[in-house]
């Protein structure tokens, strides 16, 4: 059995080691460089398609795309969620973009309707919702590649560290998921 998990854990790894070197471009691609350290969320075969069609979307606008291991001016983490919504699937993504520094200089998200998922969500996640995806992705990042001190898009966040605002003392008593004590249940019953 143990042996059993090992060989499958070896075959998702080499699925995904395989995919990621899908998201490389060739020498076309000019200006800074980005590298896709990970993208959380979605199943193998959804993960795969997604991969591909960045990667084609990322050629078309000349982005450079580095290896994970390799070196790169900005650092992409991807997350994708699959949700059902008034019996409608959605698909929720954020791509957070790190400078070489390790500070988050960009966050673009999105979000996808799609039909009715049945019994899989992610079953909704098809070639064109996941170009739209790519689509949508790619020129946001490629215009901030092109003039990264440039104010965001209105969907796109650039982080700021703001100072903590002070805390004002709430008048209301808060709530609390415990069960009333028997000194406040016996106040509740002396009331009626």
């Amino acid at each position: 059995m143990l042996a059993a998990l090992i060989a499958l854990c070896a075959a998702a790894c080499t699925e995904t080691t395989s995919s990621n070197a899908a998201l490389t471009t060739g020498p076309a691609a000019s200006g800074p460089s980005i590298a896709f350290d990970s993208i959380d969320g979605p199943p193998v075969a959804v993960f795969n398609r997604l991969v591909d069609t960045i990667s084609a979307e990322a050629q078309q606008r000349q982005i450079a795309i580095a290896s994970r291991e390799g070196s790169a001016n900005y650092r992409v983490r991807g997350y994708l969620a699959a949700q059902v919504i008034r019996g409608r699937t959605h698909i929720s993504w954020v791509w957070d973009i790190y400078d070489d520094v390790k500070v988050r200089a960009l966050r673009i998200r999105g979000e996808e309707a799609g039909g009715r998922g049945g019994a899989d969500p992610w079953s909704v996640a098809d070639d064109a919702m996941l170009r739209k995806i790519a689509r949508a992705s790619m020129d946001r990042l490629s215009a901030f590649l092109r003039n990264p001190d440039a104010p965001a898009e209105p969907d796109a966040a650039i982080a700021t560290v703001d100072e903590p605002l002070p805390q004002r003392p709430s008048r209301r008593r808060p709530r609390s998921a415990e069960a009333p004590s028997a000194a406040e249940k016996l106040a509740l019953s002396a009331s009626r």
